[in-house]
């Protein structure tokens, strides 16, 4: 089937804010995605979802549920509403691309298990292995991306299809249907970010694990593949 490459209305769900100093690199969450989708002439429709309503699901073509520093499995009461969202957007089919955070809460709202990973934190730039590939698109065998986790999704339900998987993370990623893709990745972080991001963090990461995740911050990333592969899928699953 072929895609349709119009310009969409892409939704973004503000979960959280990157903290100043680290902000200064380059910019908060609203404007990594809107540098990583923008260059398309896709629109970025920002939703701060601690301050705002939650939209309606048709306001947009699709949505982004990107990263947070909490879990999905917190009681807050916007992670509540949120999770009410989003299985309520799962069950219309609407079009969605989870990232980091929301790749976990879309997975936890189908039934698979969310948790701490065994390892501890993922960190650095992390390769995934394909073992899937949608119909809709024509995956290479593996990619790389950059990880910043301590959470991450710990098994498959039926509903889900796994598309990648890694050393340390076994859900890399996964789709449902032809209209929702998650990541555990983050493909809107560039390596100074990342960088500046783990370095800030070693008294809880530990000082071994930082310096060995800063080192793979020089290899080749596929950033903008993926961002590619999320906005196809938006595409297939939204009306033409």
């Amino acid at each position: 089937m072929s895609v349709s490459h119009r310009p969409v209305r892409l939704g973004l769900l503000i979960l959280d804010s990157i903290d100043l100093p680290h902000r200064a690199i380059a910019g908060d969450y609203e404007q990594l995605f809107r540098n990583l989708f923008e260059v398309g002439g896709h629109e970025i429709v920002p939703v701060d979802v601690k301050r705002q309503t939650l939209p309606a699901h048709d306001e947009c073509d699709g949505w982004i549920i990107p990263g947070s520093r909490q879990s999905v499995v917190d009681d807050d009461i916007w992670i509540s509403q949120l999770r009410t969202w989003t299985r309520q957007a799962l069950e219309a089919q609407v079009p969605l691309a989870g990232v980091c955070f929301g790749h976990q809460l879309i997975a936890a709202e189908l039934g698979a298990q969310v948790g701490p990973a065994p390892g501890g934190w993922n960190i650095g730039v992390i390769d995934y292995e394909v073992t899937d590939s949608p119909p809709w698109l024509n995956l290479p065998g593996r990619y790389s991306l950059i990880a910043s986790h301590q959470d991450q999704v710990l098994t498959v339900s039926s509903d889900m299809e796994l598309m990648a998987t890694a050393a340390t993370c076994p859900v890399g990623a996964f789709t449902v249907g032809s209209n929702v893709m998650c990541v555990q990745g983050h493909p809107e972080f560039v390596p100074a970010l990342a960088a500046s991001l783990y370095k800030s963090r070693i008294e809880r990461i530990g000082l071994d694990a930082v310096e060995k995740a800063l080192a793979t911050l020089e290899q080749q990333l596929d950033r903008h593949d993926v961002a590619h592969w999320l906005l196809q899928t938006i595409y297939q699953g939204s009306p033409a």
